[in-house]
């Protein structure tokens, strides 16, 4: 169950109602309020659910929840059940993370709580009764927040994109390559995708992600190859008003 605890909140900010916040002037693409789900599986086993919730007001300030809830099935194996958020502000080009913070509701050791100090260029790291700081770059993005940012620079025509990523009490990169295109069943019809291949810091590609640009490039599905098993994440559902049903 280590891969549902990481990995289940690697899915990125999703299309909803019209909000004036727009990132760069060039790019049509906007961050927009929303509320989903998306399905877990390994091979044909669920394993859990996703749901995400965006929100943004017009200053620009936003809140990005993700919430991992492990199923029936799965509980029998680990109780993990995972929240984190990312609260920060949409900059000129950029977006810039103020806070993030990432709750196992099984584990506090595991929990851990990050402030993003832009005046001194550090990043403060809480986890386990442990304080720590460490410099950062400008741009430097959390978990969450690189979730977002990668959309829009996909958006952007942009073919391969690098992010420094303060996650687990380190600077790491996470380098995204498009590598063509695909057409995907979803819940609102086939659509297609571009392929899109993670790979972090000198590591092979571990994850593949298909973006559709019919809905300004929301990943409809997300898969990794891991001991010979399959891992899928599909989007179920979408709520267009911000609210979950």
């Amino acid at each position: 169950m280590v891969w549902l605890r990481y990995h289940m909140g690697w899915l990125l900010g999703l299309v909803a109602v019209t909000c004036p916040m727009t990132l760069q002037a060039e790019s049509a693409l906007q961050l927009k309020p929303f509320s989903a789900s998306f399905s877990v599986k390994r091979n044909l086993l669920p394993l859990g659910e996703l749901r995400l919730e965006f929100s943004l007001n017009e200053q620009g300030d936003y809140s990005y929840h993700a919430h991992t809830q492990p199923g029936m099935l799965a509980g029998w194996f680990s109780a993990d059940e995972v929240i984190e958020e990312s609260r920060g502000r949409l900059r000129p080009g950029t977006i810039q993370p103020a806070h993030y913070s990432y709750r196992d509701q099984a584990d506090e050791s595991e929990s851990s709580v990050l402030e993003f100090d832009w005046e001194s260029g550090q990043v403060h790291t809480t986890s386990g009764g442990v304080r720590w700081s460490q410099p950062i770059a400008q741009e430097t993005q959390d978990r969450l927040s690189q979730q977002l940012l990668v959309r829009l620079h996909l958006a952007q025509g942009r073919r391969q994109i690098t992010y420094r990523v303060a996650d687990g009490g380190k600077i790491k990169q996470y380098h995204f390559r498009v590598d063509g295109e695909d057409r995907i069943d979803t819940p609102y019809g086939e659509m297609r995708c571009l392929r899109v291949l993670r790979s972090k810091g000198t590591r092979k590609p571990d994850y593949t992600i298909w973006f559709a640009p019919q809905l300004d490039y929301l990943p409809v599905r997300i898969e990794r190859q891991q001991s010979g098993r399959l891992y899928r994440m599909a989007l179920e559902e979408i709520n267009l008003d911000g609210t979950a049903d």
